[in-house]
């Protein structure tokens, strides 16, 4: 017996008009062949010969959801902020935060995605999503997953992971 065991990454869609979906897939062909597509709806044989033509693979109606490790990949984009993000300053937003320069004291920074910070955060954090770096100051305020966490050290850069429900903390940098 060989057992082989693979992460794979899938795109789910749901088939409503299968030509629409053609047409919107047809640019996409390169890019598609490294995932495999979880069609859920009316999947028509145009749509699977399609399919099967460009050697993308597929299944149908896979229950993905329901699987305990199966997390859903957020679709928002960037927010870059090239410059210093003032005291009294307040972001509120869906998108992953890049922030280029300081996150003064006094900010307060609140995503549903990723915050990455290049130079000394020393505002107020606040992220759901699925990692944080920054270099942390020492009036910094890390809030991940509705949990502050006040064990970091001043001075030190830090990746904070969600990983299978787990917060994860990696000191990158003294």
């Amino acid at each position: 017996m060989q057992i082989n065991q693979y992460n794979v990454s899938v795109m789910e869609i749901e088939v409503e008009d299968d030509e629409e979906l053609i047409k919107y897939l047809k640019p996409k062909l390169p890019l598609l062949k490294d995932y495999l597509l979880n069609l859920k709806g009316n999947v028509t044989q145009k749509l699977k010969n399609f399919l099967d033509l460009n050697h993308i693979q597929y299944t149908t109606n896979l229950d993905i959801g329901s699987l305990k490790r199966a997390r859903k990949q957020k679709r928002s984009g960037v927010d870059v902020y090239d410059r210093v993000v003032r005291s009294g300053e307040e972001i509120v937003t869906d998108n992953s935060v890049l922030c280029l320069k300081k996150v003064n004291d006094g900010a307060f920074i609140r995503t549903k995605g990723d915050f990455i910070g290049i130079e000394r955060v020393d505002g107020v954090i606040e992220s759901e999503g699925d990692v944080l770096i920054f270099p942390k100051g020492p009036k910094a305020k890390i809030i991940f997953h509705r949990h502050l966490l006040d064990n970091l050290t001043t001075g030190a850069t830090y990746k904070i992971a969600l990983v299978d429900e787990e917060i994860l903390i990696e000191k990158i940098k003294d």
